[in-house]
């Protein structure tokens, strides 16, 4: 009987023709000389003389046994010594068992941390490849994410890859999901496969590698292909990890692969799956906030352009707003002293400062279309109106003085000087028509009253006139007489609340939007961007400690841009130099914040929505 393949004897110098030896014949089993303790194959057993000093490192397994006793007690001793020997063995072999899935365990705990908080995908995707290769030695890695072709088909898309000994292996590339490539095969199986040579595949299964090597002059050897699953248990993707070295940062040659490539460990499998399967849900997740921050995206833009539909002449307001306030943001984020140098905003407060200013005008939807798009002091119509009454009035005088001509006439004294004077008081009214009317157009437009024209308007509201019935009526009627009267502008007191009240509707909207944490500031910075630092602003009159930072920015850029915008028909674009000027003033004032203002003129943020 030989030494069972799974135990081996050794016998140290000296040990080889005594007792022991002798009994081992009799026990029927084989021995080997100890001539090298590094070629020592465990679980062993080595056997010594007395006193002699076991090898370094293999104490455990040495066994002396006494002299002078009898063999049928050395072959007791050593059938012991061999059990300890087993025994020693395996507990060695659980416990490093058990230390390796606690290691396992603490590893895959950080992965799956460190893949929860990474938002950029592409990233995430280089993370969870490198992980892979240190965890394995992999020389190269690949992640396959399945798509849908043109066709129709299944198929793979390479969407990152990593190779320690060769530079920029990435490119666009596709495969389909059938059994003629390694990935595809495993995807389709859903079942890992694990090659000690890819040239060689087991049997049924699909060689890999000798298109990249031939295209790379590289060898690929060892594989491990593993299958993604999310967390609906479906097939998503795969990872394929090649050549497994005998140390991490060995730069692989052709000529090298033989001696330093080793096969992937069959025991790193469960792990190495573990982790693709939490890859794949870290994917699918991310994939989704994706989809949501893009579907989110879609809504604001529809809302800016349901904002500027109903009100074209604002058209880009709220993007050139979002594109000034957020530069100013980034400007104070990057100051490093003065007031704001404790000031940082985050990506994510960005972003939120973005969504506020897009929608900031939101509430303009709830305002009356007549009163948003009002041009002119005057109703659209209104004009047309008053004209035609005008023209009434004076077809009105021309036959009141026909009349008089033609009584005179029959009277007999309508001689030429007296027909004369008739024609010169009807040329003086109509005169007078043509300048009161001339007068209400140039009333009418939203520049500030003259207080000649507010005379003129006064004494118009007065005047009547008599339609064809003999009715008495004014020239001007209340309402009429009301919007021609605005001083500035073109929208009258009850008319300005209303406008105003945009505000609180913004606020309203989006306070009943479910924000995450994150954004959860976005309604209240909206609802500011129209206050002033001394409580002049409105709707709700704050002071500066009461109006949140962004809040500020935003009405300085708010303010900059409906002065300088082009396309407002109620006022014209004033130029850049006299906009900042006017901001200076109102932060003179102590209506807007100085020290954010004097950072919008030095870093030029103006310059953001400057004609390219």
């Amino acid at each position: 009987m030989k030494t069972a393949q799974s135990f081996h004897i050794y016998l140290a110098p000296g040990t080889e023709n005594g007792e022991v030896a002798a009994a081992l014949g009799e026990l029927g089993l084989e021995a080997l000389r100890l001539t090298d303790v590094e070629t020592v194959v465990q679980p062993a057993l080595i056997v010594l003389n007395p006193g002699q000093k076991p090898p370094e490192g293999l104490e455990e397994m040495a066994f002396a046994p006494p002299q002078e006793l009898p063999r049928p007690a050395i072959r007791e001793l050593l059938r012991m010594a061999m059990e300890n020997a087993s025994l020693r063995h395996e507990v060695k072999q659980h416990v490093e068992h058990a230390r390796r899935q606690h290691r396992q365990f603490e590893e895959l705990n950080r992965i799956g941390i460190s893949l929860s908080a990474e938002r950029d995908i592409n990233k995430l995707q280089e993370f969870i490849l490198l992980t892979m290769r240190q965890l394995t030695n992999a020389d190269g890695a690949s992640l396959w994410r399945k798509t849908m072709g043109e066709d129709g088909s299944a198929q793979l898309f390479l969407a990152s890859s990593q190779n320690n000994s060769i530079d920029n292996t990435y490119q666009a590339f596709k495969v389909r999901v059938d059994e003629k490539s390694v990935v595809g095969y495993t995807v389709t199986v859903g079942a890992s496969q694990l090659y000690d040579d890819a040239y060689n595949p087991p049997p049924g299964k699909p060689q890999g590698g000798r298109g990249f090597d031939h295209q790379f002059g590289y060898r690929t050897k060892s594989m491990l292909t593993v299958p993604m699953r999310n967390y609906n248990n479906e097939v998503v993707g795969a990872v394929q990890l090649i050549n497994a070295k005998r140390k991490f940062d060995t730069k692989l040659t052709v000529d090298n692969v033989p001696t330093e490539v080793v096969s992937f460990r069959p025991e790193d499998l469960e792990m190495i799956e573990s982790i693709a399967s939490q890859a794949a849900v870290a994917l699918d997740n991310k994939s989704l906030l994706d989809s949501i921050q893009t579907l989110f995206d879609g809504f604001v833009q529809a809302s800016v352009t349901a904002i500027e539909q109903r009100d074209p002449s604002t058209a880009g307001h709220s993007g050139r707003v979002e594109a000034l306030t957020t530069s100013l943001a980034r400007a104070v984020t990057d100051l490093g002293t003065g007031r704001f140098k404790d000031v940082y905003l985050t990506e994510d407060q960005l972003k939120e400062l973005r969504y506020a200013c897009l929608l900031h005008d939101f509430g303009k939807v709830g305002v009356r279309e007549h009163i948003l798009v009002k041009a002119k002091k005057l109703m659209p119509g209104q004009l047309e109106v008053i004209q035609a009454r005008f023209e009434f009035v004076e077809r009105s005088v021309q036959v009141k003085y026909a009349n008089e001509k033609l009584e005179a006439l029959r009277s007999g004294k309508g001689g030429e000087v007296a027909l004369a004077e008739i024609d010169r008081r009807l040329e003086e009214e109509l005169a007078r028509l043509r300048m009161w009317i001339q007068g209400i157009v140039a009333a009418n437009e939203p520049t500030v009253m003259p207080e000649d024209k507010a005379s003129m308007l006064e004494v118009l509201s007065q005047q009547t006139y008599h339609d064809m019935s003999g009715h008495a009526h004014p020239l001007l009627d209340p309402q009429e007489f009301r919007f021609l009267s605005i001083r500035k502008g073109t929208l009258d007191p009850q008319e300005r609340l209303e406008m105003e009240a945009h505000v609180t509707h913004s606020f309203h909207f989006l306070s009943k939007i479910p924000w995450t944490s994150v954004m959860r500031g976005i309604p209240e910075i909206a609802y500011g961007h129209h206050e002033k630092l001394d409580g002049s602003g409105y709707p709700r009159g704050l002071t500066a400690e009461q109006i949140p930072l962004q809040a500020k920015m935003m009405t300085i850029s708010d303010i900059y841009d409906a002065l300088t915008a082009q396309d407002r028909p109620y006022k014209r674009a004033v130029p850049r130099d006299v906009a900042i000027d006017i901001l200076r003033k109102e932060a003179g004032e102590g209506k807007l914040d100085k020290d954010l203002l004097d950072i919008f003129v030095a870093k030029r943020i103006f310059q953001e929505t400057a004609p390219r």
